[in-house]
């Protein structure tokens, strides 16, 4: 009875799929728009799976270009789908959407081969309101506040002043190279890579990602979960950390006065800082070790799982906790 049911579902299937006739087809738009902007004005782009580039310029308009190009094979009724591009200009607010049409498909075996790209030339001033999917965003030379929302795309920003930069993101890479201004940051499995920040404040917010930081400056406030974290050449005076299982690689600038606490889990902590940090430091752990390489420090007391000293005249402070993480902390020659 059981084989029987199988055959006769297999069956229907052959069936379904010499009633319903197979083809292909191609939808192509390219579209093209120009629009008047000045300062104070938001451009809000709804791009879903589309790639985009954002170039500046000294004009006061955007130049937007959108090239889509869809090839469907299969069996199936794809009659519904389509691709347009809306724009709408209201209160200040340059909207721009992507919709993709059509997504459901009767039939079976469909295959897309898309392209899907947006370019987009317009002056830096304006505020960036950006939301897509799987959809990548390249900005260089940005000045007006960027937020952005992404789910697997990638984000590559270059030589941005862009005072606010807010960024919500899933599974997608982040590579930034030169910004400046406050930065916040929401994600899940992001890889992110940050080059020459200098941040009024730094706040990122992590799962299971990984985080580096290099030659960079600013108060920062850094939680993940799984994810490591590297913290080279940096300047600062406010760092909060704190991970589950993740560890903390971290070399600190000399700087006047050191406020930074560190607290994991599982995770280790390794802490640099460059001769001449002024700052009373504490280490505790529970089944960790406590490694230590200060030649300066002074007044040093320990026991089995902690450990306190002062570097300087102890004008800043340093506090390290961890549960099953090891803690080396040591001076950078």
């Amino acid at each position: 009875m059981r084989l029987t049911k199988v055959a006769g579902a297999a069956a229907a299937v052959l069936i379904l799929a010499a009633a319903v006739p197979a083809g292909a087809r191609e939808i192509t738009e390219n579209v093209d728009e120009t629009f008047a902007v000045k300062k104070g004005w938001t451009l809000r782009l709804r791009h879903g799976d589309g790639d985009v580039t954002l170039i500046p310029w000294e004009k006061d308009s955007v130049e937007v270009n959108v090239y889509y190009h869809a090839e469907i094979k299969g069996w199936g009724d794809d009659s519904d789908r389509d691709f347009k591009v809306e724009f709408r200009e209201k209160n200040g607010v340059l909207e721009i959407t992507g919709k993709e049409t059509g997504e459901g498909f009767m039939g079976f075996h469909v295959f897309i081969l898309k392209e899907y790209s947006y370019t987009i030339h317009a002056p830096s001033y304006l505020e960036l309101d950006f939301q897509g999917d799987d959809g990548n965003v390249e900005l260089e030379k940005w000045k007006g506040p960027v937020e952005i929302t992404l789910d697997d795309g990638e984000l590559s920003m270059y030589n941005c002043e862009p005072g606010r930069t807010k960024i919500r993101a899933a599974d997608g890479d982040i590579v930034i190279d030169g910004i400046s201004g406050t930065f916040d940051l929401i994600g899940d499995d992001l890889r992110l890579d940050i080059n020459r920040g200098s941040f009024e404040d730094c706040r990122i917010q992590m799962a299971d990602g990984d985080i580096w930081i290099r030659d960079s400056e600013g108060d920062f406030d850094i939680e993940v979960e799984d994810g490591d974290t590297e913290l080279r050449r940096i300047g600062t005076n406010l760092m909060d950390l704190k991970s589950e299982d993740g560890d903390f690689d971290i070399e600190l600038l000399k700087t006047d006065v050191l406020d930074l606490e560190i607290r994991t889990e599982d995770g280790d902590v390794d802490l640099g800082l460059q001769r001449g940090i002024s700052a009373s430091f504490t280490i505790d752990v529970d089944d960790g070790r406590i490694r230590t390489d200060l030649p300066s420090a002074v007044k040093i007391q320990e026991g089995d799982a902690w450990l306190s000293g002062k570097l300087g005249s102890g004008s800043g402070k340093i506090r390290i906790r961890t549960y099953d993480g090891s803690v080396m902390i040591r001076e950078i020659r």
